[in-house]
């Protein structure tokens, strides 16, 4: 199994890109924001626990977010591949990702695509319109969405700086078309299956 994690800021494209690339190449997309999203529609006691925080701005938790993931992840082990789009975010998370894969003799981490993007401001941009089009709460007010990126800067940036998977790091710019986007991480991912 072929595991792929998308990271950066939020509003960089990576929830796009892993629906573009996991239908091309049939591998399962782990959203932690869609799967928080359904249970906060659905209501249910972690919907209900991770929308305080969402609405805030601030992360939800690693012990809450991993145990969804790990829910998650073992209703796919027949999966080609996963895409993971919001996890990890903290260096707990990592670990923890790493411990899942062992446990359940499912491999490990084979890229990491690191989108970056110069100018806080296109950031910005993006969310609010999301957040319009999509109508999330946590993308409409321009005080959570700066909040959410001070977040990201000072909880998750770095979290790769100083560890072992840095070499599976892969860095691309994030204010390139979508298509050229999907086109040179389907390339790096199909020279892993081939």
């Amino acid at each position: 199994m072929i595991h792929i994690i998308l990271f950066g800021p939020p509003g960089c494209g990576k929830g796009t890109q892993a629906k573009i690339i996991s239908n091309k190449l049939g591998f399962i997309h782990l959203s932690t924001g869609m799967i928080f999203r359904d249970h906060i529609t659905k209501k249910t006691s972690l919907g209900k626990i991770a929308s305080g925080y969402i609405n805030k701005g601030i992360l939800v938790p690693d012990g809450i977010t991993t145990n969804m993931l790990n829910m998650e992840i073992q209703k796919h082990f027949k999966a080609k591949g996963i895409i993971y789009d919001g996890y990890p975010r903290t260096k707990n998370q990592i670990y923890s990702l790493e411990e899942i894969l062992k446990k359940f003799c499912l491999g490990k981490i084979d890229i990491i695509f690191y989108f970056f993007i110069q100018k806080k401001l296109i950031i910005i941009n993006r969310l609010l319109k999301r957040g319009k089009i999509s109508h999330r709460d946590d993308d409409t007010d321009i005080i959570t969405v700066q909040k959410r990126i001070k977040e990201y800067h000072k909880k998750t940036s770095l979290i790769w700086e100083d560890y072992k998977w840095k070499n599976s790091i892969i860095k691309l710019n994030a204010s390139l078309s979508v298509e050229k986007i999907s086109i040179f991480i389907e390339k790096k991912i199909l020279n892993l299956l081939y």
